[in-house]
């Protein structure tokens, strides 16, 4: 079972961060914050108005992540509170079940606290130590910078440019980038 233990980090402001995986009973909270980032980013593929989870599918969810040897779900709280997530899976189809992609995102008033650092090296130490876990994917807006830079340092390479493959409401475009790193 991919259960990562619970750990208590500082924020560069200094606040106290929880990093666990989530469990059953955070369901509710944890449909609530990604669909209010869902309304709030314009760097996430789903808009709030098309996320159609309910809190049964969100358990169900939670639990073949911790159910699954080579998925992890975690997140970070702060003060108690479900602030940001990531999540990784392998593939299930046995020639690409050496590889999975990955998703990252935060409340706005988190963004920028080197939240994304904390998650990211605990999957990544999480992947490191899993013998089925080669590659970690991910795919970027180009125009999310700080989140490319992030990833850039955590040692990701851009492998690849999908030209106008997001499309805005306002009918303007943006490129997605395809990351990756061997572990």
């Amino acid at each position: 079972m991919a259960i990562h233990p619970t750990i208590h980090k500082a924020a560069k402001n200094g606040v106290e961060v929880i990093i666990a995986s989530a469990k059953v009973n955070d369901a509710a909270e944890l449909l609530e914050v990604a669909r209010r980032i869902m309304n709030e980013s314009k760097h996430l593929l789903t808009q709030g108005d098309e996320f159609k989870f309910t809190v049964e599918m969100q358990e169900k969810r939670i639990r073949d992540f911790t159910e699954h040897p080579d998925g992890l779900l975690l997140l970070a709280k702060v003060g108690g509170k479900i602030v940001g997530m990531t999540d990784f899976k392998v593939s299930s189809r046995r020639r690409v079940a050496h590889q999975g992609l990955l998703g990252l995102s935060f409340l706005p008033e988190f963004v920028g606290l080197g939240l994304g650092r904390l998650l990211m090296n605990e999957l990544i130490s999480w992947a490191r130590l899993n013998p089925r876990v080669e590659t970690l994917r991910l795919e970027v807006h180009a125009t999310n910078t700080p989140a490319v830079a992030l990833y850039e340092k955590l040692g990701f390479t851009i492998e690849g440019r999908q030209v106008r493959c997001i499309k805005h409401d306002d009918g303007t475009y943006d490129d997605a980038l395809s990351m990756a790193l061997f572990v």
